[in-house]
């Protein structure tokens, strides 16, 4: 029932907030079919989901205005009696595997030239959103998200972009959890020019340990 998998796909990566519940009923009408006449993948909520993360976005518009309609769905299809058996632990699955993907892919940008797209700033934002919605571990906000980022003897673009879309999305929550000097090194960083694209990027605003307001561009 390939079919199913890529209807889903496709409903999920057109997510908005004006047809999330038509959305969700369609999944649900989809996987009871498929479940009743079919053998469906144990994975195909969780792999419908993973599509709408490999979403492109520009470098002139990096963050995305759905992806916090992702963690909604997988938060609504967990205790779903038709979703149920394909979405068990859908959530944490889906922050796991996005963390992770987020420091892999990272380091194999920078060191294996692994090269990369705009599908990368669809991850972030992914990340961005579990870190506000607090369903990212205290202690990885605190020492691992911000820090893997500007642990590189330069800022890649691709990291740059990476901070402003988590300072944007969850710059309050990382003000809270993250030590204060690691902010203003991000902050330091980002302040060294670079070729930006000539729109406006993002605007960023948030409070450094030194007592300063960074507005970047």
């Amino acid at each position: 029932m390939g079919h199913i998998q890529a209807a889903l796909n496709k409903t999920i990566a057109g997510l908005s907030d004006q047809n999330y519940d038509q959305s969700l009923a369609f999944v649900r009408l989809w996987l009871e079919i498929g479940q009743t006449h079919s053998i469906l993948p144990p994975d195909t909520v969780l792999g419908a989901l993973r599509a709408h993360r490999s979403t492109e976005l520009s470098d002139y518009s990096p963050i995305d205005p759905t992806a916090h309609l992702i963690l909604r769905f997988a938060s609504d299809a967990e205790p779903d009696q038709i979703t149920v058996p394909r979405s068990i632990g859908l959530r944490s699955r889906l922050c796991a595997e996005t963390l992770q993907q987020f420091f892999e892919t990272d380091l194999g940008i920078v060191y294996s030239q692994c090269g990369w797209n705009s599908s990368y700033y669809g991850l972030v934002n992914l990340v961005a959103h579990c870190i506000n919605l607090g369903y990212v571990d205290e202690a990885v906000i605190r020492n691992h998200i911000l820090q893997s980022l500007i642990s590189h003897s330069t800022l890649y673009n691709h990291q740059a972009y990476a901070l402003f879309i988590l300072f944007k999305i969850a710059g309050a929550t990382f003000a809270a959890y993250t030590d204060p000097a690691v902010v203003d090194r991000c902050f330091e960083l980002l302040r060294v020019p670079r070729d930006w694209p000539k729109q406006e990027l993002i605007q960023v605003n948030a409070l450094s340990v030194k007592g300063a307001t960074l507005g970047l561009r």
